[in-house]
């Protein structure tokens, strides 16, 4: 059995070396003479998996480590024959860690207010539940937009995305959908972001295409842009890039927990269906923290003598404000135990 794999796929070897010849490629330039004979193919979202790629290969599965689909020809892969499964939720806590953090940015620069917030999570599913769940245990204000939910649950606590407005916060949480009803691409557009008043938070942290990027370049600029994602990565629109307030390169999700609990949801998976089978496979013990790394996130002094070797010796004593005692960094973040719920 040959399995072609992303080699950026965290964990990959230690879960399919011995399932076959485990050959590794770039993702993002994966060509279909170079999956042709392939049985497996193992990819993330930078690799579009369609007809182009794959007609007349001998792949029956693919497995791709994503939350994600919209990178697949699901219809397809079906019509084809070949079995296909994405990681769901695999990276919720790592992206609603990230909107935790953007807050904690904006609040800490005086752009965005410490409480009382009003936010509007937008697509309520694996990650939207964790930011609502955060959110509301900071206390502010949470409202639900999820047009899917709210027609198949009959639930009425979800608002319509049209009467969003007058809020501090929008977190965008929906999977990029291009047909249908509820389709996504391009669902925040001008209408919706004219509605908005000056100084609200959009972030991004769904797919790029969720957002219409020229009609935020014309009709955002009144907003704080945080974004993750950007529509073409990696050719993303320097513009939008200037205009944002908050910018990373698609690395909301990334954590070492949730690269290993992808894998090991596509590996599992690939069990479930009898595609291979067990190996000598052990689970992968994370190493904990220890108290040198605490220490050092409180404090990481390592900068400082590139820092003074710039002659930046009184500037550096007297701008120095910022560093907490171990003691005082525990009694200060009293909050950090309330609103991060052990089932995380």
């Amino acid at each position: 059995m040959k399995i072609i794999a992303d080699n950026h796929i965290a964990f990959v070897q230690h879960y399919f070396a011995h399932a076959g010849e485990l050959v590794l490629k770039p993702g993002r330039t994966l060509t279909a003479a170079e999956v042709r004979d392939a049985d497996i193919l193992l990819v993330r979202s930078i690799t579009r998996v369609d007809e182009a790629l794959l007609k007349d290969s001998r792949v029956k599965f693919v497995g791709s480590v994503t939350a994600g689909a919209d990178h697949l020809d699901g219809a397809w892969l079906d019509r084809a024959g070949i079995a296909w499964s994405v990681a769901a939720g695999f990276n919720a806590p790592p992206v609603a860690d990230y909107v935790m953090s953007v807050l904690a940015a904006l609040q800490q620069e005086k752009k965005l207010a410490e409480t009382g917030l009003k936010i509007a999570v937008v697509g309520v599913g694996h990650v939207g539940r964790l930011v609502v769940e955060y959110s509301r245990a900071l206390g502010h204000t949470v409202i639900k937009c999820d047009p899917l939910r709210a027609e198949q649950e009959k639930d009425t606590s979800f608002v319509r995305l049209q009467d969003i407005a007058e809020v501090d916060v929008v977190s965008l949480h929906v999977p990029l959908t291009q047909e249908g009803e509820h389709a996504t691409h391009h669902f925040i557009a001008a209408e919706f972001l004219q509605r908005q008043k000056p100084g609200c938070v959009l972030i991004n942290t769904a797919r790029g295409a969720v957002l219409d990027s020229q009609a935020f370049k014309k009709h955002g600029k009144h907003l704080l842009g945080c974004f993750d994602v950007w529509e073409n990565e990696p050719n993303i629109d320097k513009e939008i890039l200037a205009q944002a307030t908050i910018a990373t390169p698609h690395i909301a999700g990334y954590s070492t927990q949730a690269k290993l609990r992808g894998i090991e949801m596509i590996y599992q998976k690939m069990l479930e269906m009898g595609i291979i089978q067990p190996g000598n496979v052990t689970s992968l013990a994370l190493p904990q923290p220890t108290w040198r790394d605490m220490a050092l996130a409180i404090f990481n002094l390592r900068y400082m003598k590139q820092e003074m070797q710039k002659g930046l010796f009184d500037t550096l004593r007297e701008e120095f404000f910022t560093r907490d005692e171990f003691k005082g960094a525990s009694k200060n973040c009293h909050t950090s135990e309330s609103w991060y719920p052990e089932s995380r």
